[in-house]
């Protein structure tokens, strides 16, 4: 699997599995991301790993802040000590 796509597996988990309540870690994003995408990992052990993960995050978070770009934003939704995501839905 080429590495542009992903940002859209990772937007893949956010999506299903992470909530504003119940939002994940990089860690729990990088596990469901092997998990369930791992077959296309080719000979590699695994997709992606932690800091590919943050990267993609951080570029996320930073290119769907004003949220008119597309129709979610990447936020972090918890505390300052610990990096958690979910996406979030404008309103209307």
């Amino acid at each position: 699997m080429h590495q542009t796509m992903f940002p859209l597996l990772i937007v893949n988990i956010l999506e299903n599995h992470a909530t504003k309540e119940r939002p994940l870690s990089v860690t729990e994003i990088t596990e469901f991301v092997n998990r369930e995408f791992g077959p296309f990992a080719m000979e590699k052990e695994q997709l992606m790993n932690r800091s590919t993960v943050t990267r993609i995050l951080d570029a996320m978070e930073f290119w769907t802040e004003e949220g008119n770009l597309l129709n979610f934003k990447v936020t972090q939704c918890g505390s300052e000590n610990k990096k958690l995501f979910c996406l979030e839905r404008p309103k209307g």
